[in-house]
């Protein structure tokens, strides 16, 4: 066994080879279109559909579709709704497949058109557990019709074992060929997400895949993802310079130089995210204080996108207006006898 060419006190073959198999997954225009609307340029989106597929990345996630009567028209740009014009014009000619990601309760499935009819390959299909069976026959819905299908359980943080069980058991009773786990709140740690990739790829058929989105309120999005990666996730996701609600996703930079294969090659996303770069000045996505504080407590990121908005540096306060109802358990360890 030789020594790892970047760390030389370590010898190499620490990892698995699992890493040599992940599909990468990048979101920027859909998770990263919270932060902006979804106003993103053509131009840009282009540019940046033309590094992804030089860089290697499997999937390009182009946005959402959604029923037109929830889309805020004076506010949300063209990525919020995808129209097939507009998908067909920015991203023709390209090999990359390209998804979309629905929302279940918030897109007629019969709205869809043939997939042989679309440019899009993949539909993305985001419920919550007690919304599996629903979700579920709109995953087969598109199936039907040609479709790639994902299946994001989001908030997973927010079930009991139980609740995980039975959408798991709906899951492997379905057509759906591929299944994430969802940290939406940035919530969890490595030895968390491990557990659960093991829990799923035990539960699911053998044939279906297992996935991991993750948020980085507490910037661990990229850890997670080098656990979910050992243990065996088949894809993830992750958007340029880590662009996504609140705290953002796993950096789709630092996971392809993680990757560290033939098959990904950072230097186009490099020579891109310098663009990037001041949008993150100006919309403030990325690890703060207050996401720390909603991710260590698994709480939606409403209130500290909030906060951000208001007042960032008032940390104890805004701490402590979230914990007032909840008194600290030490992380279930018994307290000790005087």
């Amino acid at each position: 066994m030789g020594l790892d060419y970047r760390i030389r006190c370590c010898p190499d073959g620490l990892m698995t080879d699992r890493r040599r198999q992940v599909k990468v997954v990048d979101c920027t225009l859909r998770d990263g279109g919270i932060c902006n609307h979804w106003q993103f340029s053509e131009e840009l989106a282009s540019r940046l559909a033309e590094a992804l597929e030089r860089s290697g990345v499997d999937v390009m996630e182009v946005g959402y579709q959604i029923s037109p009567d929830r889309v805020n028209a004076q506010q949300d740009g063209p990525w919020r709704t995808c129209p097939e014009p507009l998908i067909a014009r920015v991203f023709q000619d390209r090999d990359m497949k390209l998804a979309c990601m629905v929302d279940h309760g918030r897109f007629d499935a019969t709205s869809l058109r043939p997939a042989e009819d679309s440019v899009i390959d993949i539909l993305r299909v985001a419920t919550y557990g007690p919304d599996i069976q629903g979700a579920i026959e709109t995953c087969e819905a598109a199936i039907d019709l040609g479709y790639e299908v994902y299946c994001h359980v989001m908030a997973v943080t927010t079930c009991t074992p139980q609740q995980v069980d039975g959408f798991l058991e709906c899951l492997r009773g379905s057509r759906v060929t591929s299944v994430a786990v969802v940290d939406s709140y940035g919530a969890m740690y490595p030895h968390q997400i491990r557990y659960l990739m093991r829990k799923y790829k035990n539960w699911l058929r053998a044939d279906q895949e297992v996935g991991v989105h993750l948020h980085n309120n507490q910037q661990t999005a990229f850890a997670n993802a080098i656990a979910a990666i050992d243990e065996g996730a088949d894809f993830v996701d992750g958007t340029v310079f880590g662009m996504g609600r609140g705290a953002g996703n796993v950096p789709l930079e630092l996971l392809l130089m993680y990757l560290d294969d033939e098959r990904h090659d950072v230097r186009p996303i490099l020579e891109l995210i310098d663009e990037f770069m001041p949008m993150r000045d100006d919309l403030k996505w990325g690890y703060q204080v207050p996401y720390g504080i909603s991710g260590w407590l698994n709480r939606h990121p409403a209130d500290a996108i909030d906060q951000m908005r208001q007042s960032p540096t008032q940390s104890l306060e805004f701490y402590d207006s979230l914990t007032k109802d909840h008194p600290r358990n030490m992380h279930h360890r018994p307290e000790q006898e005087s």
